[in-house]
């Protein structure tokens, strides 16, 4: 399995060679109002900005995705777009048209519009959301992040923020944003900052300490991700031993007690301990696949707890 997976991350980093040397070659220079008409902003960040826009000819309403020239290394960007594009034919996975070009300040590529915002719009705080409805999101993106790692690519930012509704009722979700994503077997260096979706492992890097990537970071993350959204907080602010909830989780993990359970995890039902302990086994080389959610989808995840 090993050497498939390592034969596997080989083709595709000679195709995202070729990709993106293609596509560098070809980068045109043009401004983004020359095609298209720019409606609103659908969300902003360091790199830059993402805008609803409606294409001059077609009609068609795209996500234009302006990365700003100073804050983006122009290899970063047609990484992410070559990444973005050669995922693009899951149906989970947002759409990336074949429109990448230029302006004076920005790099620039097209997507598709999620009408319905995203996980994190929808997921109640200190509530959650409907147990169905995570449980029709959760298979969605378990076979999208299936489908990168099976390809050799560990997606690195898994969060509701980029999973992306199609429609309101999560009927279709899509993954979304691969501007961290690269080659299981590539290098991370240490973090300066983390955040409560970072795994264990990445936490404990020491600075100018590298680790190799590797699915079970975003299984981890994937862990995270289902906790948030069934409960509307998360289970702890960073993966750390100072981190006082994180480590109440550790300990319950080391003393394989499913009914003797951290303040934080009673509202998870008995039946869906054992679901986050695959996920969120503190080993990474114990954690299961994001397709062992499957085995718990006919079972209940919530539990009433008395007031």
């Amino acid at each position: 399995m090993a050497n498939h997976i390592m034969e596997v991350t080989k083709n595709m980093a000679r195709h995202l060679v070729n990709l993106v040397s293609e596509t560098s070659e070809n980068l045109r220079m043009m401004e983004v109002t020359d095609h298209f008409n720019l409606l609103h902003e659908l969300g902003e960040g360091t790199y830059g900005k993402v805008v609803m826009g409606k294409h001059k000819h077609s009609g068609q309403v795209v996500a234009v995705k302006m990365m700003a020239k100073e804050k983006t290394p122009k290899d970063n960007f047609l990484l992410e777009y070559g990444i973005s594009l050669t995922l693009s034919c899951h149906p989970h996975i947002i759409v990336t048209h074949e429109i990448v070009f230029q302006t004076i300040r920005d790099f620039v590529f097209i997507q598709e519009v999620a009408p319905a915002g995203n996980l994190q719009s929808v997921t109640k705080p200190k509530v959650g959301m409907q147990e169905d409805l995570v449980k029709r999101c959760v298979p969605q993106i378990a076979s999208a992040l299936d489908f990168m790692h099976n390809r050799g690519m560990v997606h690195r930012d898994i969060k509701l923020d980029n999973v992306l509704l199609m429609d309101a009722e999560c009927h279709q979700v899509k993954l979304a944003d691969f501007g961290l994503t690269r080659l299981q077997g590539t290098y991370t260096s240490s973090l300066s900052w983390f955040i409560p979706y970072t795994a264990p492992e990445l936490c404990r890097l020491k600075q100018g300490e590298q680790l190799l990537l590797h699915a079970s970071l975003d299984v981890w993350a994937f862990g995270v991700l289902i906790y948030t959204a069934l409960t509307g907080v998360f289970p702890w602010q960073s993966a750390q031993s100072c981190d006082q909830k994180y480590k109440e989780f550790a300990w319950w993990q080391v003393m394989r007690d499913l009914t003797t359970v951290p303040e934080k995890w009673r509202n998870i039902s008995v039946d869906a301990r054992g679901m986050f302990w695959e996920l969120l086994a503190l080993n990474a080389s114990e954690r299961g696949s994001v397709m062992d959610v499957m085995k718990y989808m006919h079972l209940p995840w919530k539990e009433e707890v008395p007031s």
